[in-house]
């Protein structure tokens, strides 16, 4: 483990936000299971499926997100975190906020509850974009990963101010005459938000993990300038209704995941290197890194679909809409932040015992689990078949509470790294 992490500012705020992410993220593969039949007709008619959406992209991948960066930015920034009482402050608008959010749309519709719920959760983001933004520029150095938390800062609060807009849409019963709005804040937040933190965090965790420094990041930096490349198109394509700029984007999206791949590889290989020399710890293994990979090729499997969609070889249904969706969020991002738990979990809990010991065969279950159950998920969703999405939903809940029953019990009687 490096050194680095050895003491961590933020670790009690970090581990509340990441086992929280779990419990949300268990409850999504749970309505992902009752709610299958549901993905035949556009979203936006659908409250259920935006109550899926929201709960998986807020509670699930956001909250796991922001609780890896309050546990390790400040460590590797040098510099204590901004606000930890503004983070605990965040941590309760944000859960009550999301929870609130998710039933009053998908299970007991209340429009005042919405405007309510969602305020609350606005407030948490900005509130995180304040402290993140702050805690960066109090850091010790500036290199490519802090350039994409801070742009990933803005679009996250802007994000919710737009989501804020969708609220009155559902409180009106009123559907917008086209839907660029709501693809608009599909784009921030999708690409703005979570593609540049995901590329934020690899590049800056990932070396640690592997027990290398940086070193040069021309890949990434390629990926980085691609990514924000698309963003832009995709935004600037729907603002002036330009198909030919968004099937551009989506190509250049697949260009730039390419980018970000190659660069995950160069810092395996020069972990290789070290490993070779005898320099890596022994017995030391790299946790998060199959995720990774894994997460990398649903990636691109969003990023086909997305040319499939830009360039109409699919027509007009919503099939691989959905499917692109799932990809991106659920396999691209949601196996990066599983992974990254994985990793995190038994440092900031200081379990070495876990970190080293081999896997019981139960907890060998998790991964192949997961990998099959988004793949189901995915492709039930392209096909639209609802019983495959429920097959797949079913073995995503088995294996995310497996997960859960092993960090719970990890949990119990160990001490954090510090008491704040």
């Amino acid at each position: 483990m490096s050194s680095r992490l050895a003491r961590i500012p933020g670790a009690r705020i970090g581990v509340r936000y990441l086992y929280t992410s779990l419990g949300f993220w268990v409850a999504f593969h749970v309505g992902l299971v009752l709610w299958h039949q549901r993905f035949e007709v556009f979203y936006f008619r659908q409250l259920s499926v935006l109550a899926l959406t929201h709960l998986a992209a807020l509670g699930w991948l956001t909250t796991a997100l922001m609780g890896v960066m309050y546990a390790t930015l400040p460590a590797t920034l040098g510099v204590r975190p901004k606000s930890l009482r503004l983070a605990r402050v965040q941590y309760w608008l944000q859960t009550v906020g999301i929870a609130g959010l998710v039933l009053t749309m998908g299970v007991v519709p209340y429009t005042r509850g919405r405007v309510v719920f969602g305020l609350l959760t606005l407030a948490a983001l900005v509130i995180f974009a304040h402290n993140i933004a702050a805690t960066i520029g109090r850091g010790k150095e500036w290199r490519l990963p802090e350039a994409h938390f801070v742009m990933a800062m803005f679009y996250l609060a802007i994000t919710g101010l737009i989501g804020m807009t969708y609220v009155f849409y559902l409180n009106w019963g009123a559907v917008p005459q086209t839907m660029t709005h709501l693809k608009v804040h599909a784009a921030f937040g999708g690409i703005g938000w979570l593609a540049l933190t995901l590329m934020g965090l690899t590049y800056k965790l990932l070396p640690l993990e592997l027990g290398i420094d940086q070193g040069p990041q021309g890949w990434a930096v390629a990926a980085s300038v691609l990514i924000n490349v698309v963003f832009w198109g995709v935004f600037f394509s729907y603002a002036y209704d330009w198909p030919t700029l968004r099937a551009a984007s989506a190509l250049l999206g697949l260009v730039g995941l390419v980018c970000h791949t190659l660069q995950i590889w160069t810092f395996v290989q020069r972990a290789a290197v070290i490993r070779k020399s005898g320099r890596f710890a022994a017995g030391e293994r790299c946790v998060s890194l199959p995720y990774t990979r894994a997460s990398n090729l649903f990636g691109g499997l969003a990023m086909f679909f997305a040319l499939l969609l830009t360039t109409g070889a699919v027509g007009d249904g919503y099939a691989i809409e959905y499917a692109l969706a799932y990809a991106a969020g659920a396999g691209w991002v949601g196996l990066f932040v599983v992974g990254q738990t994985a990793w995190l979990l038994p440092r900031l809990l200081d379990d070495e015992a876990s970190v080293d010991e081999p896997a019981s065969a139960w907890r060998r279950a998790e991964w192949p689990g997961l990998l099959v159950g988004t793949t189901l998920v995915m492709l039930g969703l392209a096909a639209g078949v609802s019983l495959v999405v429920a097959l797949g939903s079913a073995v995503n809940l088995a294996a995310s509470l497996l997960m859960v029953a092993h960090n719970l019990h990890r949990r119990r009687g160990r001490p954090l790294m510090v008491a704040q």
